[in-house]
């Protein structure tokens, strides 16, 4: 079942705004591929990667490369 906007939206949210939140999804992430659930895991780690995206967007563009 596809999760709604409204969750990836809250998810995204305290994200950006709640560093403990954001350690503790890795670890979640990091406990699953210890317990062998890697598909949790990937969806874990999908979510975060693409909220870390979406913030590392909103820096100017000097700052998000170097090369």
């Amino acid at each position: 079942m596809p999760l709604t906007h409204d969750f990836k939206e809250t998810i995204r949210a305290r994200m950006q705004h709640d560093p403990r939140f954001r350690h503790a999804l890795l670890r979640e992430a990091v406990d699953c591929i210890f317990n062998g659930d890697h598909a949790t895991a990937k969806a874990v780690l999908r979510d975060y990667s693409n909220t870390r995206t979406d913030t590392a967007t909103s820096t100017p563009p000097s700052h998000r490369s170097r090369g």
